[in-house]
């Protein structure tokens, strides 16, 4: 019983209101040990031919007339789907293996630093896409980003703003391609397409059924017994657990409807793009407005430099320079014996100066400042 419902439940969803992806035209479960879960995904519709509009999930693609979905759509369905990422590598171009092969063949390696290519990028995304038997494939797409091909219809301004995301950006390409034939979407919709729910299909364990029910009651109670029960108990709970063999990840090729997701427009209205596969010229783009100048750093004006040693002030008598104080400047000390005695002297002249004219009783007389 639990299977025909499967299969009437996934039968009665009118191709003209929703959009249903399943691999297959009928599902049925293959023991009473799986069932089928029918998820009804709906999507962010509220966008406009400018791409004015507030949603995440799709875009308009001016190349091909029609909308596209995006990265974030894409993680929904997904998600509902039991799809998920296993790796995401970066490897060599096309152009950069060919250059590697020519190396090893002749023994002269190209300077990449001169390379027109230099910043190009492969991704390669690898996906683990339940099946409708129960079990899973693995499956990897790879996009190539050709920075020089880019660049050729970009403005300064959009080619600047390409070239940071566009190791995300062959990201997101990669995902979508590989999601695309895990889930057979198609490289654009139209509007009234993308409003119907997206219908998907998949196959999980019955955890009505007593084997499951026991299985994961038992896997329950193991994991709580190593947390909690005495060392000479845990020894008869399970101590591994088996491996599934590892699979070979099948290689997605470009498909020949994916014009409604190629590199024609890169907008600049105000979202952030990084996740969009769209980042070629856009016409309509509207010119951008000069940037106001900074004013320029205020100069100080330069000081003469000047020789202390030529500058400074010397005794008259002994010649030596005579500085600062912790009582008075060397200027002060200038004009007072200047004053007492005609002319610039040290202390040690001034007290010689002094005791040739009875000093003792000139310093007491100036209140014994000296």
């Amino acid at each position: 019983m639990q299977e025909n419902s499967a299969i009437v439940q996934l039968n009665k969803y009118d191709k003209s209101k929703y959009n249903v992806l399943v691999p297959v035209t009928t599902m049925q479960a293959a023991s009473n040990l799986q069932k089928i879960v029918v998820s009804e995904v709906s999507l962010d519709c509220r966008q406009d031919e400018y791409n004015k509009g507030p949603s995440k999930d799709i875009y308009y693609e001016k190349s091909s007339g029609q909308y596209a979905i995006t990265k974030v759509a894409g993680m929904k369905l997904a998600a509902a789907a039991n799809i998920s990422i296993v790796d995401t590598t970066s490897g060599h171009t096309e152009v950069c293996n060919r250059c590697i092969e020519v190396a090893k063949a002749t023994g002269k390696a190209r300077v990449c630093g001169e390379c027109p290519h230099a910043y190009d990028i492969a991704v390669t995304v690898t996906l683990r896409v339940p099946e409708p038997s129960g079990g899973f494939r693995m499956m990897k797409a790879t996009k190539e980003v050709d920075v020089t091909a880019e660049s050729k219809s970009m403005t300064d301004k959009q080619y600047n703003r390409f070239l940071p995301h566009r190791a995300a950006m062959a990201e997101s390409k990669a995902f979508m391609r590989a999601l695309r034939a895990a889930l057979g979407l198609a490289g654009g919709y139209t509007l009234e397409e993308l409003r119907r729910p997206f219908i998907i299909a998949r196959v999980v364990p019955n955890l009505d059924a007593p084997e499951i029910k026991d299985a994961v009651a038992n896997s329950y109670l193991a994991s709580m017994g190593l947390l909690f029960e005495a060392p000479q108990q845990r020894q008869a709970l399970p101590t591994s657990t088996p491996q599934l063999p590892q699979q070979e990840a099948e290689d997605v090729p470009e498909y020949d409807d994916e014009a409604g997701y190629d590199d024609s427009s890169f907008r600049d209205d105000g979202y952030d793009y990084q996740d969009e596969p769209d980042y070629g010229a856009d016409p309509e783009e509207p010119p951008e407005p000069p940037r106001p100048q900074a004013p320029a750093p205020r100069q100080q004006p330069q000081q003469q430099w000047t020789d202390p040693l030529t500058t400074a002030v010397r005794c008259a008598d002994c010649g030596r320079v005579i500085r600062d104080g912790d009582r008075s400047t060397a200027k002060e000390i200038q004009d007072y014996s200047t004053k007492h005695f005609g002319r610039c002297l040290c202390f040690g002249c001034q007290k010689k100066a002094r005791a040739a004219q009875g000093g003792q009783q000139a310093g007491q007389r100036n209140g014994g400042r000296w």
